[in-house]
Parts: C-alpha cells; sequence; structure tokens
C-alpha cells in the first residue's frame, strides 16, 4: 500500500509513535501505519487519519489512547504451543531445572511480557499442570501482559477457533478446552485461574515493580516483541527484563530477535536446537543446562495420558557450581558510615545488582544491626533474588524496629501476598492504614486482595480511596514505595478495573 498521507506528516508522527509505544514504522512500513490510523480514526471518533495524528501531534492523549492506537497498530497473530523448539526447551530442561529448585518451597514466578491473545500463557500453564502432578500445593504465579487492552479481553475470554491450534498437538485441545455450540473452544477454569492478565507498556511502564507484580520473575518470554521496537528501546526493555529476574533466571526470546549486543547481561544457552538466555548468575557460570543432568520427559506430541500428564519430576538436580563472583560489576568498599552504606547499597539495588547490594548492607550490618532502614534495604533486595523466607525475616526485624513504619507494614503484606498467605497480608495492610491512612499503596493493594477474596464493595472502597489519595499529587509523580509507578498510571490503571467490574 502507497501511503497517500503527505509524508512529512507520517514521518513525524512514526517519531510520536516510537516515543510513547516504542513501535517502529520506518519508510518502508508507513502503509502499515496509515492502514492501522485509519482504522483507529472511528474509535476516537475522528472521521480521517489526519485528524487523529494532529491531536496526537498537538498534544499528549494519555495512556488509555496509546493503547487504543497500539491495538490497531500490533497484529494479534499466535497459536497454542507456538514455536516447538521453545516449549521443548522449557519442557524438557528449563521447568524441570526450575520445579526441581523451587521443590521445597513450591513457588514459581513466570511472565509472558506481550502475550497478545493469550495462548502463549496459556500454553505454559498447561505444560506446567503436565510438569506438576502436585501443581495445586503451588504458589504460581503466570503474569500475561500486553498493551492491546483487546487482546487482554479476548485472552481472558479464553475463547479460541480452529486457526489458534494449528501445529499444536490434538491432546491440547481435546482435554484443556470445551467446545461451544458455536464451534469455538473454551479454556478450562482450572487452566484459565493459573493465568493473571494486565496491561502493561513495556516502553513507559515501570518494572520491575511489587506493583504490576513483574519482580523476582524466575522466567521470562518476551517473544515476537522486541522486534517491533527502536534499536534503543529494545535496549532499555531487555535491561529491565533483566532487573526483572532472579539470578539465573531464564529470558525466552523469539529467533529473529537473538542478538549478542542486546543481552550482555544473559549468557546464550543451546537447549533443544533453539537458543535461550541466562541471566549471569552471581557465580561461575555453566556452559551448557545439559550439566544439570535433567532426564527428559516425553516429547508433547506423544502425550496420550488422561486429562493431564503426570510424568514424574527428575529426583535430583544437581546444584550450579558455587563459587565467588566472578562477575562483580563493581568494587564496593569494606567501611563507611551507616548512611554511606545504605546509600551505595540502595544504588546497586537500583541498578539490579542484587547480589552487590546484600554483600554492601551484610558488611554496614554489624556497625547497625538494629538499623531498620538497612534491614528493610535487606528485605527488599532478597525479595528481588526470589528468596521471600529471607525477605519476611528482615522485614520483621526493620518493623520490630520501627513499629509505627508503615512502609515496613506494607512491604511485608507484599510478601505474604507472594507467598499465596493473602489472609496475613491483609491484616498487614490493614496495620499500614492504621500508622499511615495517606499511603495509596496501602489501599490499592488492599482493595486488590480483598477483590481476590470475592469482597468487591470493599475493595471498591480502597480502590476509590486510592484515588482521592492520588489526586493530590501531580500526574508525573513517582510515588513512594511505588518502584517507579506515577500517581496518573496507577490512576488509570484503578480506573481500568473498576470500569471492567461495572461493564
Amino acid at each position: 500500500m502507497t501511503p497517500k498521507i503527505d509524508h512529512d506528516l507520517l514521518a513525524r508522527f512514526s517519531t510520536i509513535v516510537s516515543q510513547r509505544m516504542g513501535l517502529s514504522f520506518p519508510r518502508e512500513r508507513w502503509g502499515d501505519l496509515e492502514r492501522g490510523i485509519t482504522s483507529a480514526a472511528s474509535e476516537f471518533g475522528l472521521r480521517k487519519p489526519e485528524e487523529v495524528m494532529g491531536w496526537f501531534l498537538t498534544s499528549h492523549p494519555g495512556t488509555k489512547a496509546n493503547e487504543i492506537l497500539a491495538s490497531h497498530l500490533t497484529v494479534g497473530e499466535t497459536y497454542f504451543f507456538r514455536d516447538a523448539r521453545s516449549f521443548q526447551a522449557l519442557e524438557h530442561d528449563i521447568l524441570p531445572a526450575l520445579i526441581a529448585s523451587r521443590r521445597q518451597e513450591k513457588r514459581l514466578r513466570i511472565w509472558s511480557a506481550g502475550c497478545c491473545t493469550g495462548e502463549e500463557p496459556y500454553s505454559l500453564a498447561i505444560l506446567l499442570r503436565s510438569l506438576l502432578p502436585d501443581v495445586r500445593e503451588w504458589t504460581i504465579t503466570l503474569l500475561a501482559t500486553d498493551i492491546n487492552t483487546r487482546f487482554l479481553r479476548k485472552a481472558t475470554a479464553g475463547r479460541y477457533g480452529e486457526w489458534s491450534f494449528r501445529d499444536t498437538p490434538a491432546w491440547v485441545r481435546d482435554r484443556c478446552f470445551t467446545r461451544g455450540k458455536d464451534g469455538r473452544y473454551e479454556i478450562k477454569d482450572s487452566v484459565r485461574s493459573m493465568v493473571t492478565f494486565a496491561p502493561l507498556n513495556l516502553i513507559d511502564d515501570s518494572y520491575p515493580s511489587f506493583v504490576t507484580n513483574t519482580n523476582a520473575m524466575d522466567l521470562i518470554l518476551c517473544r515476537n516483541v522486541l522486534m517491533y521496537f527502536l534499536p534503543q528501546h529494545a535496549k532499555n526493555v531487555v535491561n529491565k527484563l533483566s532487573r526483572s529476574l532472579v539470578s539465573s533466571g531464564w529470558l525466552l526470546v523469539s529467533p529473529s530477535e537473538m542478538s549478542h549486543e542486546l543481552f550482555p547481561d544473559f549468557e546464550p544457552v543451546q537447549l533443544s536446537g533453539t537458543l535461550c538466555y541466562r541471566k549471569n548468575p552471581d557465580r561461575p557460570h555453566v556452559d551448557s543446562l545439559h550439566s544439570l543432568q535433567i532426564s527428559s520427559l516425553p516429547p508433547l506430541e506423544h502425550d496420550t495420558t488422561n486429562e493431564f500428564d503426570t510424568a514424574s519430576i527428575p529426583p535430583s538436580v544437581q546444584e550450579f557450581p558455587a563459587g565467588d563472583s566472578d562477575r562483580q560489576a563493581e568494587e564496593t568498599p569494606e567501611s563507611g558510615t551507616p548512611e554511606e552504606v545504605y546509600s551505595e547499597a540502595h544504588r546497586l539495588y537500583d541498578r539490579g545488582n542484587f547480589a552487590g547490594a546484600l554483600e554492601r548492607i551484610r558488611s554496614g550490618l554489624p556497625e547497625s544491626p538494629d538499623d531498620a532502614r538497612h534491614l528493610a534495604l535487606s528485605a527488599r533486595i532478597l525479595a528481588g533474588q526470589g528468596d521471600l523466607a529471607g525477605a519476611e525475616e528482615q522485614c520483621l526485624k526493620a518493623i520490630a524496629a520501627d513499629k509505627l513504619n508503615a512502609v515496613y507494614r506494607y512491604f511485608y503484606a507484599v510478601i505474604l501476598h507472594e507467598q499465596g498467605r493473602d489472609d496475613d497480608a491483609v491484616t498487614s495492610l490493614q496495620k499500614a492504614i492504621y500508622a499511615d491512612p495517606d499511603l495509596p499503596l496501602s489501599h490499592f493493594l488492599l482493595g486488590h486482595l480483598l477483590d481476590r477474596k470475592g469482597k468487591p464493595s470493599e475493595a471498591r472502597k480502597h480502590f476509590r480511596q486510592t484515588l482521592r489519595l492520588l489526586a493530590q499529587y501531580r500526574q508525573d509523580h513517582v510515588l513512594p514505595e511505588s518502584e517507579g509507578m506515577t500517581a496518573g498510571r496507577l490512576q488509570e490503571v484503578i480506573s481500568s478495573i473498576i470500569e471492567q467490574e461495572t461493564e
């Protein structure tokens, strides 16, 4: 399609799209850009694509408008178990290793970033059920995000046509879906309930963050997403994804997105004929996950058992070799005042260097063992590494040292929530609100937990209180303890939740 719109206007608009959404529309894709703008015009109540471009160029319509435009500029083309080699690597190597390493605490955290219409996260849920006979005993976070809210609505509905099952083993459709009268297939509640869908803009939104639940991930899939971004945006996204992973966490991208320059914080590992990226651990790396001596599971297409495969998990997994870090990014001094220790440890934490931050904060604790700020930062670092038991211990010490600190009680609630202890988390949030009724995030998280517990009226009360508190801030103000979330963005998130409940 040859663009009919003025080329100078298209050039300026493509720059705006890049800046606000990270989407790349070079000159050769201006036809696609014009098609998307023309499609979006009527949804904005405008008649011509030029009016859409003029609106975006002369003002900042906001996140909602960006998401609507993105829904017309991105293509929802995916299917279940897309890219067989990646899922073979997950089935035979990555997930069995993660399961074995977490068998005692029974907790896994996985993020499908750019989940489109939901086929990828549901495929992960199906695979996890086949690998975990005791799946009900586990606390599994399977977060699925996308900028396109239309895609998310379809994903949440969980209804698919035949085209979503191309190149997918027949048993997946037969066991995990029910066929409706219209011929479409609806995913079973046992699978659907494992996935949490949420809007997230990989360019603009802050992550890792406790607010968006994007912290301490064991595995992130971000496939067929980076290819749409300009190089500088892609690098920034990969850096934030790296910080969202625990040490030795895994990142999977599509084959066309693999690049040595784009993934400096990762080591490439060849598994099942495809390249996977493992975040460089804080100890000497190994050349391949196959040194873990993992016994393979039967391939998906050969699965003929009942509803879910209950193949046994390998009885033991050899640990990665221990040792002193040979990849310490920065030298840290051995001494300093408590304030200097705290500041430097916080700086390392903010940069994603959890090992360095923990080493620095521990070097200062003997000098100030009851310093609540040091203890609270230790808790944050340990939570970032996925050590929730250690984080809980340090957070309780911080609370004991400063009993009226609402922030510590809020963060303790976050830790409890991530462990699946929502009743205890609610109690902690109530104490946080008693100590400081003006902390927005305490009300927001309490509303979220009450909503999960089937108490929508109580949840809305706290959501509305959060909105009242947020009104006191500038839209671009970064909220305390939010890991970068602005007041304006949290307002949009809450408004979206309330709108969905009233639809």
